[in-house]
């Protein structure tokens, strides 16, 4: 392709990058008529590491989002040779995924469930069937294998070419050797991009610039959590009579295979990966390998050998081991930046930039021309991570490892062992010596359960009963008959003030925020199409003084978008690590701390949905009354200093009332059963206040918020067509982790958003959207309802009400 050399002076849209990723939004971009598109390449077009990818495109990911993104980029590369008369060398080929004991083929199973949702065909093969489909296969010690017949294959530079070619016919410029220096910003905007003495104004800037995206994004004080490693495979010389067959995946031995042209290319993804500093990445790096070191790759050569005998005895034409870029949860990194206005970013794709190009390109181009994207892609959200995540040494210790996550087994409730206790609760040491097991969330610890009956506080990860389960199961039922305690520490805290602070949380919020002080409301913050951005409570505590309290997972997200909105003469201010939080709920939860506090906490003097300053054993603290488990409580804030002694104080008054610490999986069990809802797993920006069972939040007589509008028209619609719906199994003995398949009268009709087991229900319980129109109690109880676990189904229950207590007189009582 013939690089179009002279820099215009001014475009509309700038792309920094010219691989797969790049060229997909270029081609996207003026598929949706934004012509005037400059893409700009430092060198060659796939130069970097888009030329050296293996080419797979799997049908099948391991989360609903990218499983939409890969079913599109297939019907993409289909259509594109056709389309643009370049060859793409897409292919049809289907893919084999090995199972060598019965957790990964329960995993492979459950897999093979999920991807019915999206319409993905997939069978489990036994070994008669897998030797039959891979001549050669060494099928000894196989339980089972997950069959895809529509996986494919591409050639990843021909892909690209054909990309940028269908680009360039709709007006596109693509520039090669043409190196950004500099992204020009004004006021937090982009106004263009340097290149050598030449400047390109413009309004908006994508960095597609995979493993040179973080330095770039540095520059402008932006830090992407991207890493690169090095990524090996070999190829071998012909082996006879090996004809065409699918990919194989052998995850327990790290490997896969895919047969080219009569050769056999192995390729793998270690858990002992070599990270790769950007310092070993040369200025004029240009399709350029690493040196192959022997050690490091023979275990993986031997088990190839192991899995397929006749790879053992051929030669190796081709060591490959070159650089490409990981992030540090094995999903890309997409969307607009918060700290600089119409700057985009797509990189980070961890070894699936082939598979994933075209959806990617899709949404994003979507989400710059419409404002926003054309799909749920809050998991890969450039948003998502908070500072703590951002760090050099976290990026060097976490990503490796992550890389390594990618072939093995993807656990419920699985942790990472490195780049760990970076934020922790001033609680943190006191609870670890009480037996916390802790988890990270967003950079911060927090304790997920307590270890009891000399059990070790550590994960023994299954599929089946959890080694915890008994642990939460004594926890859960604390707070259901008495009292228990837990550390929410972690929670978001930004305080707003000044005298335009309640004109900006009206605006934000669909709840009315122009309360008494001392009222503390539950409120969503809405896009204009009625989504749910955010899911937080708001405290007033003076006439311009608010507290703002939301999730660990959602706190980056959160305050760029209030900080976005505030409007003049208001201070915000990060409260997160300057204050402790602990939730004390159960029936006994006001006897307890009414002996310790100067407040009256009867339920006259202390309405539900209420807070105020007081003492508790002579500190200040903010209590509130709120549940996020359906029980009498209150949520105790505490200045970061006194947190020690008010844990101290609380638990030696709580042993009248044989007070349990609680950890945060028995949270998820009891909120579960109350119905309440999570952000990132239950509600999202795609989801509105009618089908998640929360328009009772909105005030659209009170203010003009964002998504009013939105609320209204769905809200004067006389039909839902899909609603958040509870589910509990009627097998006491099943286990439910999310994304399991609903159906009703034998239709797939959604999947389950999160679950976990309801000790107060007896059995495994979850909540999904339900896709079918005008979703009432009745029609659900008239239904057939199962839940399908690795591709068997159970009988279930379905219900729009709380499984437990649903009038919610508990927690006010």
């Amino acid at each position: 392709m013939s690089s179009q050399n002279l820099l215009p002076s001014e475009a509309e849209i700038v792309i920094i990058g010219g691989g797969i990723v790049g060229c997909s939004l270029a081609y996207h971009l003026t598929k949706r008529g934004i012509n005037d598109v400059v893409l700009l390449e430092r060198k060659q077009l796939t130069c970097g590491t888009t030329w050296h990818a293996a080419g797979l495109v799997s049908m099948l990911w391991p989360t609903p989002t990218l499983t939409n993104l890969a079913k599109y980029c297939h019907e993409l590369y289909a259509t594109l040779e056709k389309e643009t008369g370049q060859a793409t060398g897409y292919k049809q080929i289907g893919s084999l995924s090995l199972a060598r004991n019965k957790e990964r083929l329960e995993e492979l199973k459950r897999n093979a469930s999920m991807a019915k949702v999206f319409g993905v065909k997939s069978e489990i093969l036994g070994p008669n069937e897998m030797r039959e489909l891979y001549p050669g296969l060494s099928s000894e010690d196989i339980l089972g294998a997950l069959y895809i017949e529509k996986d494919g294959q591409t050639n990843p530079i021909d892909t690209t070419m054909a990309l940028a070619k269908g680009a360039q016919n709709r007006g596109a410029k693509i520039i090669e050797s043409a190196k950004v220096n500099r992204i020009l910003t004004d006021n937090s905007k982009v106004i263009g991009v340097t290149v050598g003495e030449e400047k390109i104004n413009c309004r908006k800037v994508i960095l597609t610039g995979g493993l040179w995206s973080r330095d770039i994004a540095a520059s402008l004080n932006i830090h992407l959590p991207l890493y690169a490693c090095e990524h090996y495979y070999v190829v071998t010389e012909e082996i006879p009579d090996l004809t065409p067959r699918p990919v194989l995946r052998d995850f327990d031995r790290e490997i896969y295979f895919k047969e080219d042209a009569g050769k056999m290319l192995v390729g793998w993804f270690e858990k002992n990966a070599i990270g790769c500093p950007m310092s070993r990445i040369t200025d004029d790096f240009c399709f350029d390998e690493f040196p192959t070191e022997m050690e490091h790759i023979e275990p993986y050569l031997l088990n190839a050998m192991e899995t397929f005998p006749p790879f053992g005895s051929v030669g190796i034409r081709t060591f490959f081991n070159g650089p490409e870029s990981f992030t540090n949860d094995n999903l890309h990194l997409m969307g607009p930046v918060p700290e600089i206005n119409n700057l985009f970013v797509a990189c980070g794709m961890n070894s699936k930039g082939i598979a994933a190009a075209g959806g990617l390109g899709k949404i994003l181009s979507d989400w710059i021309v419409d404002g926003y994207p054309s799909g749920e892609v809050t998991e890969t959200d450039v948003r998502r991570n908070n500072s703590a995540q951002t760090t050099q040494s976290y990026v060097e210790a976490r990503i490796p490892e992550a890389l390594g996550h990618t072939y093995a087994m993807h656990w419920p409730f699985y942790q990472y062992k490195t780049a760990r206790n970076l934020w922790k609760s001033p609680l943190h040491k006191d609870l670890a010596d009480q037996g916390a097991c802790f988890g990270e969330v967003g950079g911060y610890e927090r304790p997920n359960w307590f270890a009891r009956n000399g059990i070790e506080p550590a994960y023994k990860y299954t599929y089946r009963k959890q080694n915890w389960l008994d642990c939460a199961a004594a926890e859960h039922t604390s707070v259901r008959e008495s009292v228990g305690l837990y550390d929410i520490s972690s929670f978001g805290k930004f305080e707003i003030l000044g005298i335009g602070a309640l004109s900006t949380l009206q605006r934000l919020s669909c709840a009315n925020i122009d309360v008494e002080i001392g009222k503390v409301v539950y409120t969503q913050w809405l896009n204009d199409r009625g989504g749910i951005e955010a899911d937080l409570t708001i405290a007033r505590l003076e006439e311009d003084r608010f507290w703002i309290i939301t999730g660990i997972g959602s706190l980056n997200r959160d305050w760029w978008r209030l900080k976005h909105h505030l409007e003049p003469d208001v201070k915000l201010t990060d409260l997160t690590m300057s204050y402790a939080c602990l939730a004390l709920q159960g029936p006994n939860s006001r006897d307890l701390l009414q002996p310790m506090v100067e407040s009256d906490l009867t339920s006259k003097a202390f309405n539900f949905g209420t807070g105020e300053f007081s003492k508790l054993n002579g500190k200040t603290v903010w209590i509130q009354r709120l549940s996020y488990v359906g029980e009498l409580g209150w949520e105790i804030f505490i200045s970061s200093e006194s947190a020690v002694n008010v844990l101290k104080d609380i638990q030696l008054a709580g042993k009248t009332f044989d007070l349990s610490n609680v950890g945060l999986h028995a949270v998820n069990g009891l909120r579960l059963e109350k119905g309440f809802r999570h952000w990132g797993h239950d509600i999202g920006t795609e989801d509105n206040l009618h089908q998640a069972g929360l328009s009772f939040t909105a005030k659209p007589d009170a203010s003009d918020f964002i998504g009013r509008n939105a609320f209204l028209r769905s809200a004067n619609s006389k039909k839902t067509e899909r609603r958040l719906v509870q589910f509990a199994l009627q097998d006491p003995d099943l286990f439910l982790y999310h994304n399991e398949p609903i159906v009703v009268n034998e239709a797939i009709v959604g999947y389950l958003t999160s679950a976990m087991y309801g000790h107060s229900i007896g059995s495994s319980i979850g909540m999904g959207y339900v896709n079918l129109p005008n979703i009432s109690e009745e029609t659900l109880l008239e239904s057939k309802v199962e839940i399908e676990i690795a591709t068997e189904r159970h009988a279930a229950k379905a219900t729009l009400k709380p499984l437990y207590d649903p009038s919610g007189e508990k927690m006010r009582q």
